[in-house]
């Protein structure tokens, strides 16, 4: 298939975009999204709507985004929960408190690739000085959208917001027994 530029709507973001890719994943690729591909997006509604937190360039396929919520539901996690040991997603980034599904309504490019272990800044309590996403047969891909950033966002061009479900939210790790 042949490389147009002009076929993908955020093409001119795509090199600024890996590098923000690269700090939360690795073996990161270029991968194309279709239009009528639904995403998945954990998000934080507590300092705007779901429609505002679903401005954002991480988003999960459906593939990924199902084996998260079997996960929980055969440990007896919250998806949130889940959600943070898959995504390493820290609380101080995120209160995971639900999730959004969007429809891509114009080809994009964007950078795929597998988590990576993050460090926490120190401004949550609740985190671990790292974290490390789940590994071997529990390893998801996730997906960086170049453009799709709160300010001067494509999400509205590039998407069509689906639906928004909250989520309970943990309070904190689960204790070891």
């Amino acid at each position: 298939m042949p490389r147009d530029a002009a076929k993908w709507i955020n093409q001119d973001l795509m090199s600024q975009g890996y590098h923000k890719a690269l700090e939360g994943m690795s073996m990161v690729r270029e991968y194309d999204l279709a239009p009528d591909l639904v995403l998945y997006r954990f998000i934080d509604t507590t300092n705007g709507s779901p429609e505002t937190g679903a401005n954002g360039p991480w988003w999960l396929e459906y593939e990924h985004f199902q084996k998260i919520k079997h996960f929980a539901l055969q440990h007896g996690y919250s998806l949130s929960y889940a959600a943070r040991l898959f995504a390493a997603i820290l609380y101080e980034y995120s209160e995971v408190n639900g999730y959004v599904r969007a429809r891509v309504l114009q080809p994009l490019r964007c950078w795929k690739g597998r988590g990576k272990q993050v460090r926490s800044a120190g401004k949550d309590p609740r985190d671990l000085p790292t974290m490390t996403p789940m590994q071997s047969i529990h390893e998801i891909y996730q997906l960086y959208v170049p453009g799709i950033i709160r300010g001067g966002s494509l999400f509205g061009t590039a998407f069509k917001f689906l639906d928004f479900t909250p989520l309970p939210v943990s309070k904190g790790w689960p204790e070891v027994r």
